[in-house]
């Protein structure tokens, strides 16, 4: 029985890419980076560069680097400065961005049953694809990211010594140590529409039976960040779960991960799951 287990990246599988936006780390990461000294504080940040590009952001492959600087330039600084400081302020945040070791065992019972397929499915910005793919290889796995290209969806993997090659759709069983990416920004759609899953779907080339989305839908985020909204957090949830049922003829079981629940327990409950199913 084939199995889709879907893994959020951003505040599920990393929970210190959320701690990155807490105001202790990005003080100091807008300090560091050059970034405050052109007027960018902890409120600029939130309400004038990542609120009115967000959408942009995790729907393209702009990058947050280039919307940072952007917007830093749109509010009086120098094109130049803002690009550099950008780049290096994205550079810390990708860095923070670490998949937590307390996964592993999930990874690692996930390696040994071959019907189940992994994915990482995150809305997020550009630079996050190649950020995962290298937790991934930490992990020692390989990753094939999704593409969209002249209206098909491929996964696109990297070998070492390699060139990038596409995974023939239905053949992943052939990749047992291959996990997946989904970045909205490279399918140009969010996880809570039907057009996403749809993208996922042809480049699985099969029908998974069962599905287990394990996701925090946001409420994960910073409070000063109003993708962490509880109402918006709560209709992502509703939304997403019914993008899957939309598009999977599938049996769907959703654990949402919190934050202040023992990440050891949530990883032995979802890998409970897998084992029981394999």
């Amino acid at each position: 029985m084939t199995m889709l287990l879907i893994l959020d990246f951003s505040g599920t599988l990393s929970v210190a890419a959320v701690q990155f936006g807490t105001p202790e780390y990005l003080g100091r990461a807008l300090q560091e980076s050059g970034l405050a000294a052109l007027g960018v504080d902890e409120t600029v940040y939130w309400r004038e560069i990542v609120k009115p590009t967000w959408e942009e952001g995790s729907t393209s492959t702009a990058g947050l680097a280039n919307l940072i600087a952007r917007r830093v330039c749109a509010i009086g600084g120098a094109s130049e400065p803002a690009y550099q400081a950008a780049q290096r302020f994205t550079q810390m945040y990708m860095a923070a961005s670490a998949i937590d070791p307390a996964w592993q065992p999930l990874f690692d019972t996930v390696r040994s049953i071959p019907t189940v397929i992994p994915l990482i499915a995150t809305d997020h910005y550009a630079e996050a694809t190649l950020q995962i793919t290298t937790q991934l290889t930490t992990l020692g796995w390989q990753a094939a990211s999704l593409r969209v290209q002249r209206g098909h969806c491929r996964a696109i993997a990297q070998y070492k010594a390699t060139r990038p090659y596409a995974i023939v759709p239905g053949t992943l069983f052939n990749h047992r140590r291959t996990a997946l990416i989904a970045n909205s920004a490279d399918l140009g759609v969010i996880k809570a529409t039907p057009r996403f899953w749809q993208w996922v779907r042809i480049a699985l080339g099969v029908q998974p039976l069962r599905i287990v989305l394990v996701d925090d839908f946001g409420a994960s985020e910073n409070l000063d960040d109003f993708y962490a909204n509880p109402e918006r957090v709560t209709h992502r949830r509703q939304q997403t779960v019914a993008a899957l049922q939309r598009v999977f003829a599938a049996s769907i079981q959703t654990v949402q991960f919190v934050l202040d629940h023992p990440l050891d327990r949530t990883v032995t409950e979802v890998t409970e799951l897998i084992r029981r199913y394999q």
